[in-house]
């Protein structure tokens, strides 16, 4: 089947990850929502279709001069009989939920915005979805998006080496060219996935229902506790208990990463520490970007979603359900607010752009990667956008 992926209003709530790319670039598990289309039923992914124009030039519009079957981007690929349902949609019809929120729709796209004016029909009752619907999902699903990734899983694992203290080793893959040292894998309760060129360190101990993505490295006597999903180019170290590292990011040292979703090129400085717990024992609230409200999570557990670019010095203490926006620059040894705008540099100060941008190139550099000019140009267009005061100093 040949299909395309489109964003919904949806985008909104699972800021601030969704600032600098679509819905079906997050790696979630063992890789891209949008692989996983066509890792487990074989499907060309062929069309994307951003909402609006966002995230122009870095990404655009691909609407192939043909009929697709275009899916929400939202929509969790492991949903129930999704795919027995996708082959019978009649051309030329949008189907919606009951609430509204449009799923699919078989047509070819001529322009971004002609899917909307398609008539509507209601999904079956009986058919159950599974969405990403908020940014705490990122954590909180990841079982059962492992455990489908897992079902779908196909290649045979490397050898495991003799070295290697392993329960549970019918749950264990090992690429072929992972390197793994004198490390404990506890895979005795769901799957554990060591991906191409990744690297786990002696001393490391990993448990299930984890990955360490491509050439991602879990360092010395790390501690990767289960529900952990690190994507590619990560590097790892400390304590990490149910976190998502969506990609090209280091917490190298010691420190307690938990119930969290860090972004691209972040880097947390050594003994730094995630309250995912309140005092109270009661539900965290977590701020949304997209209203400027705090608004409760329902969960007993919540640690920080870090944007992409964001930073922290040494032994800063994160809030229980604390959010830091793209490019922040958080330095303190006082317990963060529970958000921390775009750009921030320090109290009534946003970085340069200029000097931002720099920045990014150096951080880049060391993955050997170079900052496209496509990203830049994103990157000018949100601070302009997120920063309230244009002219303020950067001191770096």
């Amino acid at each position: 089947m040949r299909i395309g992926l489109f964003e919904d209003e949806g985008w909104q709530a699972l800021l601030p990850f969704t600032r600098m790319r679509p819905i079906w670039e997050l790696w979630w598990g063992i890789d891209t929502l949008a692989q996983k289309w066509a890792r487990y039923y074989g499907f060309s992914v062929e069309g994307f279709l951003p909402a609006g124009d966002r995230l122009s030039p870095l990404y655009t519009a691909t609407l192939p001069a043909t009929e697709l079957v275009w899916i929400n981007a939202r929509l969790l690929p492991h949903s129930p009989d999704i795919t027995y349902w996708l082959k019978e949609l009649t051309p030329s019809r949008l189907y919606v939920t009951a609430a509204g929120i449009p799923v699919a729709a078989r047509v070819y796209i001529e322009t971004p915005t002609a899917w909307t004016t398609l008539p509507t029909e209601e999904l079956p009752a009986e058919l159950q979805l599974r969405w990403i619907e908020r940014t705490v999902d990122l954590f909180q699903e990841t079982g059962a998006v492992l455990a489908a990734d897992w079902a779908h899983w196909r290649e045979q694992s490397a050898p495991i080496p003799p070295h290697l203290a392993v329960r549970g080793r019918d749950n264990l893959y090992i690429h072929p060219t992972a390197r793994v040292g004198f490390a404990i894998v506890d895979a005795e309760n769901g799957p554990v996935w060591i991906g191409p060129h990744a690297e786990l360190q002696d001393g490391a101990i990993i448990q299930s229902y984890c990955t360490l993505g491509p050439h991602s490295v879990a360092l010395l006597g790390a501690k990767i506790r289960s529900f952990t999903g690190i994507g590619p180019s990560c590097k790892v170290g400390g304590e990490v208990s149910q976190a998502t590292f969506l990609g090209f990011s280091n917490k190298a040292h010691e420190g307690f990463v938990g119930h969290s979703v860090i972004g691209h090129w972040c880097n947390i400085g050594a003994g730094s520490n995630t309250s995912n717990l309140k005092n109270t024992y009661g539900p965290v609230r977590l701020y949304n970007p997209a209203t400027g409200q705090l608004e409760e999570t329902g969960l007993q557990f919540c640690g920080l979603m870090m944007g992409d670019y964001a930073r922290c010095g040494i032994q800063t203490p994160f809030t229980t359900g604390c959010v830091v926006d793209i490019f922040a620059n958080v330095v303190s040894t006082a317990f963060t607010p529970k958000y921390v705008p775009p750009f921030f540099w320090s109290e009534g100060k946003v970085w340069q752009i200029e000097q931002a941008l720099e920045t990014a190139r150096r951080v880049q550099a060391r993955r050997g990667r170079t900052l496209r000019e496509a990203e830049a140009s994103l990157l000018r267009r949100l601070w302009a956008q997120l920063t309230q005061s244009p002219t303020a100093e950067q001191s770096a």
